[in-house]
């Protein structure tokens, strides 16, 4: 807590928020509006170097649901980079996921 208030807003607070928004792998970034987009925004997960594994498809999951909702709030919004900017995000975890789910086995080995 600062100031009384938590460091990080709860979900919907923080989704609803009037100020560009990214999920990360262990919390939220959330620079002020003037800022503008972030060059290192959802770096990683564009990167060809990123790897992940089946034990991440949750969270994985979790992002791009959260990808989803702040693409539909940065058209709503009018903040066109923004938009490029998660619907890449939305394109490049859906890769992964597609990767994840094609290579993780359905049945259990013998």
């Amino acid at each position: 807590m600062v100031a009384g208030r938590p460091v990080v807003p709860d979900k919907i607070t923080w989704l609803t928020s009037e100020m560009i928004k990214t999920r990360v792998a262990h919390g939220y970034c959330s620079p002020h509006l003037a800022a503008e987009t972030c060059p290192y925004a959802n770096i990683c997960e564009n990167c060809d170097n990123y790897q992940t594994s089946s034990q991440f498809l949750p969270q994985l999951e979790d992002q791009l649901a959260d990808a989803c909702i702040l693409h539909d709030d940065a058209v709503q919004r009018g903040w066109d980079s923004e938009v490029a900017r998660h619907a890449r995000l939305i394109a490049s975890l859906q890769r992964h996921i597609d990767r994840l789910k094609h290579d993780t086995p359905t049945t259990p080995p013998a």
